[in-house]
């Protein structure tokens, strides 16, 4: 195979490898502001259940995409000196913060395995602290980039994106956590509320209940407390105070795959703790996942789903080996459009072992797309996370509910932000993604937008173009138009028609038509993984960036730097990061109850290398969703599609501010910079003046003959105030369209006494 994937540089490699271990060495476990390049987890020694410790690093692999038959790009020896920045962000994806209180969860799937296998993960509970740990680590380098630009200059972070599955069922209180998260707030991780108010009003929280924890809703109620569990003895799902039960009664065919695990006594009831969250340093913007809007990524928020989510009457089933109950009777709800309100009742009288009854919570009620975009615009982001900024006809033809934008943070670079979501909600289809018709047109508007203005285009969106496969439309959802909102949470309320619907082939295509689209950043599929999609021309073409998630191993999210190496070619780094707590969690037999939420952290990592269905052993020799070292810390290469194009963007006058007596003079320095996005040298640069005060003098005119992209050129003007001079002049330069105002208070000159 002709593949292009080497080492940046031998000595390169060699000083990160230096690196890594003397780190490693130095402060095991600490990965506040390191990155993987520096130092990787892995498991330690031990037999059975896996602790974490760091190891050495790992360098860069440059990639150009010849390995699929055609280069996307060259790399030119010495674009490290050459290189200016474009643009430096980061990509936060797949939290999927659970309120793994609810009643609608639905964990008595996960014992049947695929496609059911990511219903329960053990450590869900540690969501929100471990979510709260990478944006943290995302602060730490967001002054501190991997790469350094020609002239050590050092490209401060843009943004960070979230490319969706923020939450994991769709629920309002999982979304307003994840706002929270990532402005700073008090979050409040706990649900359920006093049920006095509910029993018997609330039609699934009927008169006669025993609820767990009724007189203190602020701890812990779901599977992983054996004590709330229905009899015989729950043996499935991990529980921290006892994780290795003895069966009572005695069971020969006893399934529990986490008898190793760790004791951490009241680890649950200390993660429902609030928290004050760091917060983003740096601007945030969020794009939809099918987990934020489908229940459980897979079904539209349909009324039986929003009654279960706001009742008392929580699902629940061990191994059908350990309880002895078959799951089948709680699929109904689940895969049947029929099932009803009545159904579950009858289904509880006939067997009361199939539910357990928690504390309920309003809070826990369904969102529409509409909600959930309201939810980031009532924040303290004036662009609303990004959906403040869906274009005013597309948010009125689309009644609110359109969740696609575009945005252009520096000149030369338009990043467009798709809603790749199957709203139809077809459960075991609509996991996967697609774009409606109104969108993909859209899209296109962009693409052609950022062509007739020399940008570059980077695309966001949950679904990478691989997943693009949901044959679904919107349609498949009930008419907000036949049923009510409130009622039915998931109807489809864009009047639009959403048919054709286009998927990966239509995509890919399209992107190619347009080679100013160099990149697609996405999630979803938990894995690291780059792909190059070249033009089936030979010419142009993308690269596909896939980061993987931080619910199941490796929790893991990525940087991304785009920088012109000025010889034609675009470098596109990808630089793997951990989130911040350290590798190694508190020993087993430790209680949690003087924990800190590092150290919450820090166990969700280890729990999550654990997982027996998603932990890293589950892949056999490849550990899951690491992917290979050419997905993780790459450079990749790409040719530069722009035009040549000088971008001057800057004029300014020095100094500002200026006291000059009558019949003197001064230099003022004109500053003319041609951006470091510009594709050219701007050349012969009109630069005009004008002073407001006819006895103030400056030169109408200068010319400057040439200044490079991201350079600034300085042109010193002497202006001259006559003897006669008195007042104040204002000084303003005029270049390219762009202005720039110097003020000059002039001091008359003092007559002598006869």
């Amino acid at each position: 195979m002709n593949r292009f994937r080497t080492k940046v540089a031998v000595a390169l490699t060699a000083a990160v490898a230096l690196t890594a271990v003397a780190v490693a060495q130095a402060a095991t476990g600490d990965n506040l502001g390191v990155s993987t390049t520096k130092q990787r987890i892995v498991p330690d020694s031990s037999s059975g259940f896996n602790f974490l410790t760091t190891g050495p690093g790992e360098g860069y692999v440059v990639r150009d995409g010849s390995e699929d038959g055609a280069a996307l790009g060259q790399a030119v020896a010495g674009r490290e000196k050459r290189r200016t920045s474009l643009t430096y962000f980061g990509q936060l994806t797949d939290f999927q913060l659970a309120d793994e209180e609810s009643p609608l969860r639905v964990e008595f799937l996960d014992p049947q395995g695929a496609p059911f296998n990511a219903s329960f993960r053990p450590a869900e509970a540690l969501n929100p602290q471990e979510e709260n740990q990478m944006i943290r680590q995302f602060n730490a380098f967001s002054t501190r980039p991997p790469h350094l630009a020609r002239g050590n200059a050092k490209p401060k972070m843009d943004f960070v994106i979230n490319t969706g599955d923020i939450s994991d069922n769709n629920q309002y209180n999982e979304t307003l956590w994840n706002r929270q998260l990532v402005e700073g707030k008090q979050v409040n991780p706990g649900s359920g509320v006093d049920p006095a108010q509910y029993v018997g009003k609330n039609v699934l929280c009927p008169a006669g209940m025993n609820i767990k924890d009724a007189s203190n809703p602020s701890l812990y109620t779901g599977v992983q407390d054996r004590d709330d569990f229905p009899a015989p003895t729950m043996g499935y799902f991990y529980d921290p105070d006892d994780p290795n039960p003895a069966p009572n009664p005695p069971n020969p065919n006893f399934n529990n795959p986490n008898a190793a695990f760790p004791t951490y006594p009241g680890l649950l009831d200390r993660a429902q703790k609030p928290f004050k969250a760091v917060g983003l340093k740096v601007p945030s913007y969020m794009a939809f996942g099918n987990h934020d809007t489908l229940v459980q990524g897979n079904g539209y928020a349909s009324e039986i789903f929003e009654q279960i989510a706001t009742g008392c009457l929580k699902p629940v089933n061990d191994d059908p080996a350990n309880s002895g109950r078959d799951t089948s009777p709680l699929l109904g709800f689940v895969l049947s459009a029929d099932f009803s309100v009545q159904d579950l009742l009858a289904l509880r009288q006939s067997n009361p072992d199939y539910f357990m009854e928690v504390p309920p919570d309003p809070k826990r009620h369904l969102v529409s797309k509409k909600e959930y975009m309201d939810i980031f615009r009532d924040g303290n982001d004036p662009k609303g996370h990004g959906f403040n900024l869906v274009d005013k006809s597309i948010r009125d033809a689309s009644n609110g509910y359109a969740g696609y934008y575009s945005f252009s943070p520096r000149p030369g670079v338009r990043f467009i932000t798709l809603d790749t979501a199957s709203e139809g909600g077809k459960i075991l289809t609509s996991d996967k993604g697609n774009l409606d018709d109104p969108q993909f047109k859209w899209f296109e508007s962009q693409l052609q937008r950022a062509t007739k203005n020399n940008e570059i285009a980077i695309v966001f969106s949950h679904h990478s173009v691989e997943s693009l496969t949901a044959d679904v439309p919107d349609e498949n959802a009930p008419s907000c138009q036949n049923v009510d909102p409130a009622v039915v949470p998931g109807c489809d309320g864009d009047p639009r028609t959403s048919t054709p619907i286009h998927l990966k082939d239509d995509v890919v295509a399209l992107m190619h038509q347009y080679p100013n689209a160099v990149a697609w950043v996405a999630g979803h599929s938990h894995v690291n993984n780059i792909t190059p999609y070249p033009g089936v021309d030979g010419k142009g073409g993308f690269w596909g960036i896939r980061t993987s998630a931080l619910a199941d191993w490796p929790k893991q999210n990525r940087l991304v730097e785009v920088f012109d190496n000025r010889d034609g070619n675009l470098s596109i780094f990808g630089t793997v990061i951990d989130q911040a707590a350290g590798a190694e969690a508190p020993t087993s037999g430790t209680s949690a109850a003087n924990m800190s939420d590092e150290q919450l952290a820090s166990i969700s990592r280890t729990l999550g290398y654990n997982d027996p269905q998603d932990g890293a052993e589950a892949c056999g020799s490849s550990k899951c969703g690491e992917g290979s070292p050419e997905d993780r810390n790459v450079e990749l290469l790409i040719k530069d599609p722009r035009k040549p194009q000088a971008r001057v963007g800057a004029v300014a006058l020095a100094p500002k501010h200026r006291r000059l007596k009558a019949g003197r003079k001064f230099k003022l320095a004109v500053k003319v910079t041609n951006l470091v996005t510009a594709t050219a040298d701007a050349k012969r640069v009109k630069v005009v003046l004008k002073s407001s005060n006819r006895r103030v003098k400056i030169r109408r005119q200068v010319v400057i003959a040439k200044i490079q992209p991201g350079r600034t050129a300085v042109v010193r003007v002497p202006v001259r105030a006559l003897r006669n001079a008195r007042g104040k002049a204002r000084i303003i330069a005029r270049a390219a369209g762009k202005k720039a105002v110097a003020n000059v208070k002039v001091i008359s000159k003092k007559r002598k006494r006869r």
